[in-house]
């Protein structure tokens, strides 16, 4: 072999060790920090990918990411909060004094002006790639809270974080039941409770 097949075969060799090392670089930052979350314009999904393949429509309660949709008449929502007699108000109707919460407004952060209707499903709310809603935030843990549908009406709950769930400015350490006007703060987030 002539001296300059070896120079190729030498520097070829170190070309793919960097490859290496890079991708193993790249895995463990996507690891440690989680998803990216981009800006997509107005809030609609594109109609394709980079990649020319069509998206599949995700139904709001296995979204993996923000969703900007609004309730829809006509369909069905969750019943409102049980009125302090116990009983559970008629389908649809709020319980005497008190709204039923239908959808999450994202008021601060970087997903700020995206809503989230509260269909029958629970909603987890993290820094993971499987959270229905995904904060990108260093100070949100991967499964951070979640709100339930629980007696007719709508529960938060702190999933063991790290830096807390608030419910106004009271620390989430119990569940505790939501009411619309009511604001949620997870790391640099706040989320609303709206009707």
């Amino acid at each position: 072999m002539g001296e300059l097949s070896v120079s190729l075969l030498r520097l070829s060799y170190l070309v793919f060790l960097w490859l290496f090392v890079l991708a193993a670089l790249m895995t463990l930052r996507r690891d440690v920090y989680g998803t990216t979350i981009r800006r997509r314009g107005n809030g609609r999904r594109p109609a394709a990918t980079s990649r020319g393949r069509s998206r599949v429509p995700v139904p709001a309660e296995m979204a993996v990411g923000p969703v900007v949709a609004l309730p829809q008449p006509g369909l069905p929502t969750p019943l409102g909060p049980a009125a302090s007699s116990g009983l559970t108000p008629p389908h649809g109707q709020a319980a005497p004094g008190r709204a039923n919460p239908t959808r999450l407004i994202v008021r601060s952060g970087p997903l700020r002006g995206t809503t989230l209707p509260l269909a029958r499903s629970p909603i987890v709310i993290g820094r993971s790639s499987t959270a229905n809603l995904v904060l990108d935030d260093e100070f949100v843990s991967g499964r951070h809270a979640q709100i339930v549908p629980r007696q007719g009406g709508w529960v938060l709950e702190d999933l063991g974080s790290t830096n807390g769930t608030f419910l106004g400015r009271e620390r989430v350490t119990v569940p505790r039941e939501l009411t619309v006007g009511q604001s949620v703060r997870i790391g640099n987030t706040t989320l609303e409770v709206a009707r």
